[in-house]
């Protein structure tokens, strides 16, 4: 996954360079991780599902005791680091929002604007020794606490697939590397609770709602990691990533569910609504 770096951000408000400094000596995101962040999709200068992800930000500021911007201030600066960079018409753009707390006490936040990675059309999962603490005070926040998610991604590539699986404590399925999954078992399609651990995903949430559309169903249901042996097909969302088939778990290669192109039909009208 590969980035390209802005040449323009927002910090507190103010348009600058992305080259100038961001973060004082001592502040709490270098020393100790204490930060948090949202990653959004921007089609064609519009961003999408905004609201939902500035309430999951605010919830995480919450916890953290971190200073987070209004609604407003955040779509406001989130457009001029689109248009800064060029990207306020280009078919999908990138948008991270990241909050700090520098030692003074003061607010800090940026916001950055770039073309998003590329994934490929179909995503290839391995399974590994990586786990949730569902019991974690960090559990369902984005927090720039990602050095599991680092080093999980580092396993994936070094087995030739896109993204590893992670369980939690109890040994139960929670979901991808950045990513929510949902798995079809006996012909009926789950995804696991929120109990499990797993990010209360935005692109999980809406997914949900497209099965209903489509007069399919989808639970919400507690597996165990070994019921990944008799899983028929699958698929990864995110906000990025979107609605991502899975063609291989371990060494197992899965079916495409036709109920795909439904749901990925129905995402997109989404985006033009």
């Amino acid at each position: 996954m590969s980035l390209f770096p802005p040449s323009w951000i927002v910090h507190n408000g103010d348009l600058r360079p992305a080259s100038a400094p961001l973060l004082a000596p001592g502040d709490g995101l270098v020393h100790c991780g204490r930060g948090a962040f949202e990653t959004l999709a921007a089609y064609r200068g519009r961003l999408f599902l905004a609201d939902e992800h500035f309430s999951r930000l605010r919830r995480a500021a919450l916890v953290l005791e971190l200073h987070c911007p209004s609604d407003a201030e955040l779509t406001h600066a989130t457009h001029q680091a689109l248009q800064a960079n060029h990207l306020s018409t280009e078919d999908l753009a990138r948008v991270r929002i990241t909050l700090s707390s520098p030692p003074d006490g003061e607010a800090s936040w940026w916001i950055e604007a770039t073309l998003p990675p590329s994934h490929p059309p179909v995503a290839r999962l391995v399974t590994g020794p990586f786990f949730r603490n569902e019991r974690s005070l960090l559990v369902g926040l984005k927090t720039i606490n990602y050095g599991e998610n680092v080093a999980a991604l580092r396993h994936a590539r070094e087995c030739g697939a896109d993204e590893t699986i992670f369980s939690n404590s109890r040994l139960e399925l929670c979901e991808g590397t950045w990513s929510n999954i949902f798995v079809r078992i006996g012909g009926r399609w789950i995804t696991p609770p929120l109990s499990s651990g797993c990010l209360p995903g935005i692109t999980r949430a809406l997914v949900l709602e497209l099965f209903e559309e489509t007069g399919a169903a989808a639970t919400e249901e507690t597996l165990l990691i070994d019921t990944l042996e008799r899983v028929e097909s699958a698929f990864l969302t995110s906000s990025l990533r979107e609605i991502q088939p899975v063609a291989a778990i371990d060494d197992r290669t899965l079916v495409l569910d036709p109920l795909l192109d439904k749901l990925r039909a129905g995402y997109h009208r989404r985006i033009l609504a």
